[in-house]
């Protein structure tokens, strides 16, 4: 049949589908584009005579397909072909569209199957509001801990605060709350390793590789540090919940949701305005000793800006960084919070301590850490200054010392003193005040060793050598030997007589051999 009869054609190459007859498409589609109709019936007569209509059929006058096809060939040679191979099988078109398959989102048809990490997941709304954390305040909400969330009080380097109400009853006055929500998104703050490394809370360090992770540690430090500064009386915000990065606090503002504001934003004016900021800067000097000798922390950032003022009151804020006082560069971080709040307070015009002088007040471990005590000790301070008649020589003075104190290396071991030999000295001949690390020697207990003892100078210092002497003696002097090899002739006696006479004592209650073996036999014949 026909099918039979066109082996030549090849099917990669032919231009045109043919019919159900056999035969090629109408003859629109093989007539060139740039041929007139006028000369189309002229060339067909001279191309159709007899032989080839003869030629084109066989013997049972069907269409010879081969023939067909060669003879029509010269007209679509000078056709454009497409560019694609348009007959390339359907295999050919999934290997090349196979490697594109990674593209297409199937969440849909994926029902069943764990649905791959998006980076929509972690898009974020106001560099903190990312799905979790929404996730996060919606189950705070639910559970009630809070009603409602404002807009935002504050926005910072590290974290946004918003306001929030809770009811704590319905027919009940609101109860203003604060929503502290960590930055996951950019991490602008770069510097927190140094404020986590060498706390013994934090052993384990920071999460260098996973962002979120070194969040919630951050999170969990100014939570854990609230605490401690909220139980001590220090005025800061109660720490309420905290849930990874999310922080509820109390409310530092009047009830209708205004928060306190900032110390460099406190309007004080008035006459007794420069006796009010004198006034807050002897307060801050309390709260700073009171910090670190109750609390044991160092808040590592305070300045004008961490600092909110109400009503003649300051409150403490933002001490996520804060760290123990036995920190690696707590003495750093203490002698910067002096430096910042002094260069505050000199620019509203008060007479500031010395640097020096605030630090070893801080540090001091003799006195109180109560109010009033703590104003009427900042007050002695102030009386113990050497009298100056020139102002600007004593602000010169003044500026020359906290220059040399803020560049001074302080020692936090004794393994990290430069001279020991010089600095004992030093004490030895009564200015061991003039170091900077003296409040964190054990000086004051051998002092009142030696002064307790009632003898004349030279006396006393050759009685406290020999007692040094003796006590070191008997520390580390080495007791008698033990072991059987070092014991004294009449002891080993004694010893090898007792226990002579214990074991006698266990032979007479032992039981006999031939007693023993008599009822072992008995209860292995019952047993058979």
């Amino acid at each position: 049949m026909a099918a039979n009869a066109s082996p030549a054609a090849p099917h990669a190459q032919s231009p045109q589908p043919l019919d159900e007859n056999g035969y090629d498409g109408p003859a629109s589609q093989e007539i060139p584009r740039n041929l007139p109709d006028g000369d189309l019936s002229a060339d067909a007569d001279e191309d159709f005579d007899s032989n080839h209509f003869s030629e084109d059929f066989g013997s049972e006058e069907e269409p010879d397909l081969s023939v067909n096809y060669n003879r029509q060939l010269p007209l679509h040679s000078n056709r454009q072909k497409p560019s694609a191979n348009t007959f390339t099988s359907v295999d050919d078109h999934i290997a090349e569209l196979s490697k594109h398959a990674a593209k297409i989102r199937l969440d849909d048809v994926k029902e069943g199957q764990d649905r791959d990490k998006d980076k929509a997941d972690r898009a974020t709304n106001d560099q903190v509001l990312d799905p979790q954390t929404r996730n996060i305040l919606y189950q705070m909400i639910n559970r009630g801990i809070i009603s409602e969330i404002h807009g935002a009080i504050s926005t910072g380097k590290e974290a946004n605060v918003y306001g929030a109400v809770a009811y704590a009853d319905i027919h009940g006055p609101p109860i203003q709350r604060a929503v502290k929500v960590y930055k996951t998104a950019i991490l602008s703050f770069k510097d927190r390793e140094r404020y986590i490394v060498g706390e013994h809370r934090f052993k384990s360090g920071p999460e260098k590789g996973n962002s979120r992770k070194m969040v919630k540690l951050w999170a969990e430090k100014e939570f854990r540090n609230l605490r401690r500064i909220h139980s001590a009386a220090i005025p800061c915000p109660e720490p309420i919940l905290l849930k990874i990065n999310v922080l509820v606090m109390g409310f530092l503002g009047d009830s209708k949701g205004y928060a306190y504001p900032r110390l460099r934003d406190a309007n004080i004016a008035g006459d007794d305005a420069d006796q009010l900021w004198r006034q807050l800067y002897i307060q801050l000097l309390g709260l700073m000793r009171r910090l670190y000798q109750v609390c044991r922390l160092v808040h590592a950032d305070l300045s004008e800006y961490n600092i909110l003022y109400n009503n003649k009151q300051l409150y403490i804020i933002d001490v996520s960084q804060s760290v123990e006082h036995d920190h690696p560069r707590s003495l750093e971080f203490l002698r910067m919070d002096i430096k910042n709040t002094g260069d505050f307070f000199r620019r509203q015009g008060v007479d500031t301590l010395p640097d020096r002088t605030i630090f070893n007040f801080v540090t001091a471990p003799e006195g109180t850490v109560e109010e009033p005590g703590l104003s009427e000790a900042v007050e002695k301070l102030y009386a113990s200054r050497p009298p100056s008649t020139d102002d600007k020589a004593a602000a010169a003075e003044l500026e020359v010392d906290n220059e040399v104190f803020r560049n001074q290396y302080i020692p936090q071991t004794l393994e990290q003193v430069y001279d020991i030999e010089k600095d004992a000295q030093a004490i030895g001949e009564g200015e061991g005040d003039k170091l900077v690390y003296r409040n964190l020697l054990a000086d004051q207990v051998v002092l009142k060793e030696t002064t307790s003892e009632p003898s004349s100078e030279d006396e006393s210092e050759e009685g406290a050598s020999l007692d040094g002497e003796s006590d070191e003696e008997s520390k580390f002097s080495k007791g008698a030997p033990r072991g059987k090899r070092f014991e004294d002739k009449d002891e080993k006696k004694q010893r090898k007589q007792a226990v002579k006479e214990a074991k006698a004592e266990k032979r007479k209650e032992k039981m006999p051999k031939h007693v023993k073996k008599r009822i072992i036999s008995m209860t292995s014949k019952k047993n058979r």
